[in-house]
């Protein structure tokens, strides 16, 4: 399910929070007169700089959740083999370093995009491995009547077996603070591809993705 307006707004100003704090401070500081270093004033406002760049940044994010929100279906759809699928999502910088496992034959993706849908997946299972960065990082896949994606540890991936319907399956927090809001973004991309998404309340890194498959 897409994140509401509530989630959205609420995911911005978080981001939004600490390059602002950080802009005002420095600028605060200079107005008071407290750099008196030529160095030290260069070093503040070079901070400022990037700050004022990590908000220009989420605006250009923020565009792209506007435009994919606003989008009721995929477009005109194009299919995708499932294993070059796979190899779409493996070439995602996200996901580099990952351990790849099993098989994604057969099977044929419909998406309008398969590259927007390649990079939601990577960043949804970034995030799952931020989560404990010490844990294996591993994706296994497999199709059948779906193409099934399970993330994690291989004790994660035994948990996330049992599907979104099992008693320890939670529904993912694409709001989560800190993460940003092209984790909102891929959450609507998800969400217009009919991708389900779960993640196993006993293991911190995990995540399993299905996605509907057509016939070829």
């Amino acid at each position: 399910m897409a994140p509401n307006l509530a989630q959205v707004l609420n995911t911005l100003a978080h981001e939004i929070r600490t390059p602002l704090a950080v802009s005002q401070g420095y600028l605060k500081l200079y107005l008071d007169g407290r750099l008196t270093d030529v160095d030290d004033t260069r070093k503040a406002f070079e901070q400022t700089r990037q700050a004022l760049g990590m908000l220009s940044s989420l605006c250009t994010e923020m565009g792209k959740v506007s435009s994919v929100s606003e989008s009721s279906s995929l477009g005109v759809p194009e299919r995708i083999a499932a294993a070059d699928f796979v190899k779409s999502v493996q070439a995602q910088a996200e996901v580099e370093g990952v351990n790849w496992q099993g098989s994604a034959d057969p099977g044929v993706i419909e998406t309008a995009n398969h590259r927007d849908l390649a990079h939601a997946i990577a960043i949804v299972s970034k995030a799952a491995f931020d989560e404990a960065r010490d844990a294996p990082r591993n994706v296994r896949t497999d199709a059948g009547r779906q193409l099934r994606m399970l993330v994690g540890s291989s004790d994660a991936q035994a948990a996330l077996e049992a599907g979104p319907d099992a008693p320890d399956a939670r529904t993912v927090d694409f709001a989560k603070g800190g993460k940003g809001l092209k984790l909102i973004w891929a959450a609507f991309v998800l969400d217009r591809h009919h991708v389900q998404t779960w993640t196993d309340m006993n293991h911190r890194a995990s995540v399993g993705f299905t996605i509907p498959l057509v016939q070829a």
